[in-house]
């Protein structure tokens, strides 16, 4: 069972970096599996993938949305 390491709106920053960026969702993509059995066929499910979109303003004054992997973020407490 997949359980997120942060929430919605969680202020976070890449190891090592001061950017602070907020937590927008978590990636998810499409899998397909091939079941066995008198009712084979193709199974298609959403699973979590490792990242996780992060929004902040850069020093241009823009609005950046880029996905990092969640081991590369820890929270900032505030």
């Amino acid at each position: 069972m997949f359980v997120p390491k942060f929430i919605k709106e969680d202020w976070v920053r890449k190891k090592g970096s001061a950017q602070l960026m907020q937590i927008e969702e978590y990636q998810t993509e499409e899998v397909v599996e091939v079941l066995a059995g008198k009712k084979g066929g193709d199974y298609v499910h959403r699973q979590y993938n490792g990242k996780v979109w992060c929004t902040w303003v850069n020093d241009n004054t823009a609005v950046v949305t880029q996905p990092f992997k969640e081991s590369e973020l820890e929270l900032v407490i505030r």
